[in-house]
């Protein structure tokens, strides 16, 4: 996989890519950003480029070094997880080892450390020296989903690359393109949250029900019921347990008003985020004028921007506003 076959993030790819037309790759890296959006796969490109026989800004994926890169057979490449949910101190210590040695077979040396905010106090302390004087053939690049939770000291001695969330229409492009049927490409685009490789790994029985329930709980709290699964599934629960579920239901509340607005103004149904729910939706607009469906939809993507926004965000405090607008909107 080259860079280009790489979904989104293409302000990482094109600074990525200078770097290598440059020559000048820094050799401490940190990738942080949201679970499934490629920050491996963009780490181990970055591998096969480097290494490339063809040596451009990009993996020519036909060379030997990138097809034994991508075999994982590539002694030059190195590839590190937590062990029982913790990066030790002998993994650091291996790098720290390995780190100083002249490649074997490529012309770079890379390692890849996944889930860099597991290493303690301990295993961080060890790579602080490589990581600010490395080889100028190694490469270390540290990925993490969650930045804040790697220690100072390592941050910054790293150039750190932020990903972002995949667009909902790209993801769709790609399932669609993938084989998926219009109906599911698009209704697991919104369930992903912008992760692709979530997208890909849902069951889509799964989905339609999850979906379904969705639609039930929102036609629920306009009708004025539904308070008590609501408020005892996002207000009342653990924070953390409530966070992505509230998020993903925000999500689908969101793409049932735009759908509502879609046909309240005379849109084509090919446009519709939730085509096979398209007999209810059109069932169900008549009861609220597009104002109010509007505002509806200004105040879910409120929350919505908010939940992405800010990581320590109290959810069951934006639940309980939610449902509060919620019926102060629907008895409008």
């Amino acid at each position: 996989m080259g860079f280009k076959n790489i979904a989104g993030n293409s302000r990482v790819k094109r600074i990525l890519r200078t770097a290598l037309q440059r020559q000048r790759v820094p050799n401490s890296l940190l990738f942080c950003g949201p679970d499934g959006v490629g920050k491996t796969a963009m780490a181990m490109t970055l591998a096969k480029a480097l290494n490339c026989k063809a040596g451009k800004d990009d993996a020519c994926e036909e060379c030997d070094s990138c097809k034994a890169i991508e075999a994982g057979r590539f002694p030059d490449v190195l590839g590190m997880a937590p062990e029982k949910d913790v990066i030790k101190i002998e993994q650091m210590r291996f790098i720290k080892q390995m780190a100083y040695l002249k490649p074997f077979s490529g012309t770079r040396r890379v390692f890849i450390v996944e889930q860099a905010e597991k290493m303690n106090e301990e295993s961080a302390n060890s790579l602080l020296k490589v990581l600010e004087e490395p080889p100028s053939f190694t490469h270390i690049i540290l990925v993490t989903s969650n930045p804040f939770l790697v220690l100072p000291t390592i941050r910054s001695r790293c150039q750190v690359l932020s990903f972002s969330t995949i667009g909902r229409e790209e993801i769709e492009r790609i399932l669609a393109e993938r084989g998926y049927p219009g109906e599911q490409a698009k209704a697991l685009s919104i369930i992903a949250g912008g992760n692709l490789e979530l997208a890909m790994g849902r069951d889509w029985e799964e989905i339609r029900k999850y979906r379904q329930s969705a639609w039930e709980l929102f036609l629920s709290l306009l009708g004025g019921k539904g308070s008590s699964d609501f408020l005892s599934a996002y207000v009342f629960q653990q924070r953390a347990a409530a966070k992505d579920e509230f998020e993903k239901k925000m999500e689908m509340f969101a793409s049932f008003c735009r759908d509502i607005i879609l046909i309240k103004e005379n849109g084509e149904s090919r446009y519709l985020l939730n085509p096979d729910l398209e007999e209810a939706l059109r069932g169900a607009e008549g009861q609220w004028s597009l104002e109010r469906v509007q505002d509806g939809l200004a105040r879910t993507d409120s929350v919505l921007a908010g939940l992405s926004g800010n990581r320590n965000l109290n959810v069951n405090l934006q639940a309980a506003v939610y449902y509060s607008n919620f019926r102060e909107w629907n008895h409008v």
